[in-house]
């Protein structure tokens, strides 16, 4: 996979996670929601500073 189409992929799967937050019932899978949607962001630094990257050939 492309470094911009993880960046899309892991944008598209956090934005899932916080509507899946907010539509929860319970405090537990609330947060487990939420936790998610964190783990995501933090993938999106990490490829965002791979995009920016200079390549090695």
């Amino acid at each position: 996979m492309h470094v911009i189409d993880d960046i899309d992929y892991f944008r598209r799967r956090a934005a899932q996670e916080h509507e899946a937050a907010r539509h929860a019932r319970g405090g537990p899978i609330r947060r487990v929601h939420l936790d998610l949607a964190a783990r995501y962001a933090a993938r999106i630094a990490e490829a965002e500073v791979l995009a920016a990257a200079p390549r090695m050939i």
